[in-house]
């Protein structure tokens, strides 16, 4: 039986290669884009800072909920306060 990297050809390397293969290409694309047409490094920019304040507002709006309120005079169980039943 063979080895499994062998047989596929990964050579150890993993299956992953193609991620920042494809990150670099979309860079250079965009590049050569922004290079060629200018006004679209304004839109670039602009799409970056909404998604940037939409996610700001999704962090914020999902925190919001998580907040809790207790007494200050309350030690929490277990330490014969208040909140000791």
């Amino acid at each position: 039986m063979q080895d499994q990297r062998y047989r596929w050809g990964l050579g150890g390397g993993g299956g992953l290669w193609f991620v920042p293969a494809f990150l670099g290409l979309l860079l250079i694309v965009f590049g050569v884009l922004i290079f060629l047409v200018p006004k679209l490094l304004e839109l670039i920019v602009a799409a970056v800072l909404v998604a940037a304040g939409c996610s700001l507002l999704g962090l914020a709006w999902h925190l919001r909920g998580r907040v809790t309120y207790r007494r200050m005079d309350d030690d929490g169980p277990g330490t014969g306060g208040p909140g000791d039943f």
